[in-house]
């Protein structure tokens, strides 16, 4: 009967060894599966983070080329401004010399040409 109870029991603790490694195999499965999905978790974090870098660069680049557009802007409004002070100062400048231009023509109106010509000598 011990004999009995020994093999029952031994054949119990061998049936519970295998359980446990059975458990075990599956376990340490999850556990590479677990590992397997951290690591590509890891690797899309750092696709991301490469993304959101040259996102960012672009967004840096963008500002500057804005603002060179802004200052471009700038000087193209400076430069309208000059000319348009420039068009009016030679507006001015024509008024002014249509006006003497004008006083030249009725200085001139109050000269007389005699109509009779001396004959000039030619020399031989």
């Amino acid at each position: 009967r011990l004999a009995q109870s020994a093999a029952e029991a031994s054949s119990e603790v061998k049936a519970l060894i295998e359980q446990s490694a059975q458990e075990v195999s599956g376990g340490s499965r999850l556990v590479e599966t677990a590992a397997a999905k951290l690591a590509a978790i890891l690797e899309a974090v750092r696709e991301n983070s490469a993304l959101m870098e040259s996102i960012s660069e672009a967004g840096r680049a963008q500002a500057t080329a804005i603002g060179e557009v802004t200052i471009s802007v700038r000087q193209m409004d400076e430069m309208t401004q000059h000319n348009a002070a420039l068009v009016e100062q030679t507006n001015a400048a024509i008024e002014q010399t249509e006006s003497q231009a004008g006083e030249l023509d009725r200085i001139a109106e109050s000269f007389t040409i005699e109509t009779t010509a001396t004959p000039v000598a030619q020399a031989a």
